[in-house]
């Protein structure tokens, strides 16, 4: 468990919108989410919640810090997480609150704005502090990439339902998630 003094200036990003993410010092705003957005991030965080129950705690949008050896912070808001107890256990008061590791899973829901190449360094971010997946998910598309600490990708359809390794029972049932939701009439409406 990491347990360093997070800076003023990091601290400071939560305190009003919009929030920043912060990849390698650089300061990146988080983008607008359509409605599918927040649907398929709610109900992929239902179904990893009703599994981790005693095992962790899932959440969304819970910001996470990173140090690098150089100095350098990144700081990032997984669309939805999970952290294992293992790893920061409930107890470890502000390592838990604002922890210094990544979850062991993230979850990143693709927004219309959103650039491979950015998407790409928030997942080396997230493995390289601690990761074991990353969920890459295209809601208008219903795909999901997978990147395992391991080094493996694995492209999936968001479809039917399918358990996520190395996680003992974790199963998504993207019919459940996506039920009701027409992704691409929700992602063309403008507010």
């Amino acid at each position: 468990m990491v347990d360093t003094k997070i800076p003023r200036w990091l601290a400071a990003l939560d305190e009003r919108k919009p929030y920043i993410e912060v990849v390698d010092g650089e300061k990146l705003p988080d983008m607008s989410p359509y409605n599918v957005h927040g649907y398929v991030a709610l109900r992929v965080g239902t179904q990893l919640d009703e599994w981790a129950e005693g095992r962790g705690t899932v959440a969304v949008e819970v910001r996470h810090y990173f140090l690098r050896p150089d100095g350098t912070w990144s700081s990032l808001l997984p669309d939805v997480s999970y952290l294992s107890s293992a790893r920061v256990p409930y107890s470890a008061g502000d390592a838990w609150q604002r922890p210094r590791v990544a979850p062991d899973i993230a979850v990143e829901i693709l927004s219309p704005s959103d650039r491979p190449g950015r998407t790409q360094r928030k997942v080396e971010t997230y493995i390289e502090f601690g990761a074991k997946a990353v969920l890459i998910v295209h809601p208008v598309k219903r795909t999901v990439t997978i990147h395992r600490n391991d080094g493996t990708v694995e492209h999936r359809d968001a479809r039917g339902t399918w358990a996520l390794e190395p996680f003992d029972g974790l199963v998504f049932d993207w019919e459940k998630i996506y039920r009701n939701i027409d992704a691409e009439h929700d992602a063309l409406q403008r507010p």
